[in-house]
């Protein structure tokens, strides 16, 4: 009966350190692949966070576009994608005029001109000035000034400048007529050529 047990007894912790052991390597397997797993799809969370936001800036566009307004465009954008964000140029916008290479600044207003503006105004202008400069203030001019009109030489000149001491400044054009030596013919050649003020 003793014989019996102890084989029993061998039995039983035979069987108990297989059952444990395969137990034992079995769960160890499954955590294995458990925390590979968990590990694997860890990754792609990482990845999925890089990647950068482009910066934004604010710029206003007006003039000759379609669309004048304050708009957001991508930081290092150019004069020409900002045009073009605010609807493109209009058919008489002077684009020549733009840099439209340049990088455009957050905040900064961006003019595009009119071809008029450059054109009209500024020939208009330019006669305005040309014609004020050419015409001669005969109050106040001197005899080599006087001498510049047509007809008029250093005697009719120094004639002008005697009047005016004597009688002063001359209220119209045609009261240089009044002076010695100029009559309508003369008046007729200078008249668009002088003013009194």
């Amino acid at each position: 009966m003793k014989e019996f047990t102890l084989k029993q007894w061998i039995i039983v912790v035979i069987l108990i350190s297989v059952i444990t052991f395969g137990t034992g390597f079995l769960f160890g397997r499954n955590f294995g692949f458990k925390s590979a797993t968990v590990n694997v799809n860890k990754e792609p969370v990482v990845i999925s966070q890089s990647p950068q936001e482009p910066v934004l800036i604010t710029i206003y566009v007006t003039g000759a576009v379609k669309t004048p307004d304050v708009y957001k465009v991508d930081e290092g954008s150019i004069v020409k994608d900002a045009i073009n964000t605010a609807g493109g140029p209009l058919s008489n916008a002077d684009l020549i005029a733009v840099n439209l290479a340049r990088k455009v600044q957050d905040g900064e207003e961006i003019i595009i001109p009119f071809k008029e503006e450059n054109t009209s105004t500024g020939a208009s202008n330019s006669n305005n000035n040309s014609t004020k400069s050419q015409k001669i203030n005969i109050n106040i001019a001197s005899v080599s000034e006087l001498e510049s009109l047509p007809g008029i030489g250093e005697v009719k000149a120094n004639a002008i400048i005697n009047y005016r001491k004597n009688y002063g400044s001359f209220k119209d054009i045609k009261d240089i007529i009044n002076v010695s030596g100029i009559g309508d013919k003369t008046f007729e050649s200078i008249k668009d050529l002088i003013c009194v003020n």
